[in-house]
């Protein structure tokens, strides 16, 4: 794929010097999750007209928002920034950073509409806004500087859903055959009113069940809902009620969006649809509404952009984009397609993501319900949420006043983060698929099957027989194979006669939370690693190792290391890092893997997780002395010598570029 760098190449056009400027339309719809649409999963077909606009977009799947209400993430969105970033935290503070229009430069039409009070326009007065009505947090109504930015913002008042898409369409319509290039940022507030007791709901009454409840027809207040239910109405019943409305507005809006983008020429216009949150209604979880949580449904929001035939065949754009992503990467996306400057955003360009990516989130402000169910208030409620994200686990931290709760999901098993690992007891989500070589069922048996993470079957278990060596030639091409049939991303390779105790499994992911802290695109792991074996040192060691001769400890750890001790081997299969089939024999794999992640750009590194080595024989027995386990006798026979010999030449000459090499610092123990 080219980089953006090189987009000049290509082009008939160079974008630095300006000489064509596509229109932008960033559409951004407030409150829709993702959840509630039909191509990302959902049932009902709440948005068949935009879904058939489909064709030629690039759809992304894994979208998140960094915060989970209106002001913060519509600031996000505009600015490419994180909500530390630009400031707009609460109702108190003003945009500290410039917003995507202040980027196109001269030449460019900027115009908002918008329809929700926390994008204001700051020429609506307060007293007007309390005309209408808006007296219960008046403090919300301050300048925010939504209108910097823009030559023109129009702010259409919520009680008022028509009136955005008329004025859309106005824009739209008078700029047809207009040669000068515009900006459009559209908002709409229609799906976040479901609950206001809106007519729209009615177009697909089909959804709201004529069994329920006639007063939830009229409910004003969503949340409210679920605190006072009207006499006999049960909880499942209130929230089939608040989903039809609320499908039943993504269905009417979707209507109106289809008038508008009809006016659009999407051969001259970049355009993007997405939303600044999502909503919850998850009653019994204490999930309603939105605001002061970043779970799932809040922050997996829908993203589609579509580009112009002459950019989507310069980028060979998909048609569905599976890797994580943020809305903070649409402002730097756009300006990279327009061949501006793109420094200084913390998002990335999102037609050439990263596989494994950490996602960050934080949110300030109030809750509606907390997991009791009872109403918090804006004014009393102190509460802090951080979220991290890199697929497939999702980490939050919630503070409220003085009181501090941590949620840990497997989203990739537990999409509706349902199962909080935490308050389970296991420190990570994540699965491991194990592959073991057995070449000895009973060692395999009294060791690494009798471990408690391999007798709790949480994990995938890849047990490869290869007796006497008969069925794999060698050790790489057997792990090879394993490796391609792995179900999870996260694979350890693993000797049959290695140990891991009762609790191995919480220090593992420990040690490996805090390696990704330092470096999450690191390449190989394992408990002990070695230095010094390229440049020709005397090799020194990292890590914890263990045989019947002791124990022995190198620290501090994580450290990175030039080669690991194959006891224990660990690679993420999204990094691209594969054994080499062609290495014979069974031996120097683990130098060679390290160099093959070293090639790719990956580091390794001895990891904190202990595990024993050698722990019983055949027969069951501890080996408390290296005389008692005959394998450790033959380990320096001549049959062993001719085994590691083979081995050693093809990694030396494979990777010659090395050199020089301490080729009998590979085989441990051989100082």
């Amino acid at each position: 794929m080219p980089s953006p760098e090189d987009s000049s190449k290509q082009l008939s056009y160079s974008p630095g010097e300006r000489r064509h400027r596509f229109n932008v339309l960033l559409v951004v719809v407030d409150d829709l999750s993702a959840r509630h649409l039909p191509f990302y999963g959902y049932g009902r077909d709440t948005m068949p007209l935009l879904g058939n606009r489909l064709e030629g977009a690039t759809l992304f799947s894994d979208c998140h928002s960094p915060v989970g209400w209106t002001l913060p993430g519509c600031a996000s969105i505009i600015t490419g920034q994180l909500p530390e970033g630009h400031g707009l935290c609460d109702h108190n503070q003003r945009f500290r950073k410039a917003k995507l229009g202040d980027y196109l430069g001269d030449g460019y039409e900027r115009a908002g509409i918008a329809n929700n009070g926390n994008v204001v326009s700051d020429r609506i007065s307060s007293e007007y806004l309390e005309s209408l009505g808006f007296k219960r947090r008046p403090a919300k109504w301050r300048s925010f500087g939504w209108d910097d930015g823009f030559d023109s913002y129009e702010w259409v008042h919520r009680e008022d859903h028509e009136r955005p898409f008329e004025l859309a369409r106005d824009f739209l319509g008078q700029r047809k055959d207009s040669d000068s290039p515009w900006f459009l940022f559209f908002h709409s507030n229609l799906v976040h009113d479901y609950h206001m007791g809106r007519d729209y709901y009615l177009e697909t009454s089909d959804w709201l069940d004529a069994g329920i409840h006639p007063a939830l027809r009229e409910v004003r207040d969503g949340p409210d809902i679920w605190r006072e239910p009207p006499e006999g109405v049960g909880l499942e019943e209130q929230k089939r009620a608040l989903t039809a409305k609320y499908d039943s507005g993504i269905r009417s809006y979707d209507r109106r969006l289809e008038e508008v983008l009809e006016l659009v020429d999407f051969e001259e216009t970049i355009v993007v649809f997405m939303s600044d949150h999502g909503e919850s209604f998850e009653p019994e979880r204490g999930r309603v509404h939105h605001c002061g949580r970043l779970h799932g449904d809040l922050t997996h929001v829908p993203l589609a952009i579509w580009l112009p035939s002459v950019l989507r065949a310069h980028y060979e754009v998909p048609a569905r984009e599976t890797h994580a992503c943020s809305t903070i990467d649409v402002v730097p996306t756009i300006l990279t397609l327009l061949g501006d400057a793109v420094a200084g955003f913390p998002g990335r360009f999102l037609f050439d993501l990263p596989p494994h990516r950490r996602l960050c989130g934080e949110d300030r402000g109030y809750l509606y319900w907390n997991e009791d169910c009872v109403r918090e208030s804006y004014d009393t409620c102190s509460i802090e949420v951080r979220s991290e994200y890199a697929y497939p686990l999702k980490r939050i931290s919630v503070r409220r006043n003085d009181t501090t709760r941590d949620f840990s999901y497997n989203v990739a098993y537990d999409p509706l983060e349902h199962e909080n690992l935490v308050e389970e007891g296991v420190v990570s989500g994540e699965n491991i698929t194990f592959v073991v070589a057995v070449n000895d069922d009973e060692e395999l048996r009294n060791n690494f099957l009798a471990s408690p993470v391999a007798r709790a079957g949480r994990h995938e278990l890849l047990l490869v027989e290869n007796p006497g060596n008969s069925r794999y030639e060698s050790i790489s091409a057997l792990y090879s194979d394993a490796f391609a049939r792995a179900k999870n991303d996260l694979v350890l390779f693993v000797h049959q006669d290695l140990y891991l105790y009762d609790g191995w499994e919480k220090r593992f992911f420990c040690g490996l939370r805090e390696l990704e802290e330092q470096d999450p695109q690191w390449g190989v792991i394992g408990p002990v690693g070695a230095l010094g074996v390229i440049a020709g040192e005397k090799k020194q060691l990292r890590g914890h190792w263990s045989d019947p001769s002791g124990y022995h400890f190198e620290g501090p750890l994580p450290h990175e290391v030039e080669s690991l001790d194959e006891q224990l081997l660990g690679v993420r299969r999204r990094n691209g890092i594969e054994f080499d089939a062609g290495l014979p024999g069974f031996h120097c794999y683990g130098i060679d893997l390290s160099l093959a992640a070293r090639e790719r750009g990956h580091k390794s590194y001895a990891l904190d997780c202990y595990a024993w080595h050698k722990f019983k024989d055949s027969e069951g027995r501890l080996v408390e002395r290296r005389e008692r386990s005959s394998k450790i006798k033959r380990r320096w026979g001549e049959e062993f010598m001719r085994e590691f010999g083979p081995s050693a030449d093809y990694v030396e000459k494979k990777w010659q570029k090395y050199l020089p090499f301490q080729t009998t610092s590979w085989a441990w123990g051989a100082d």
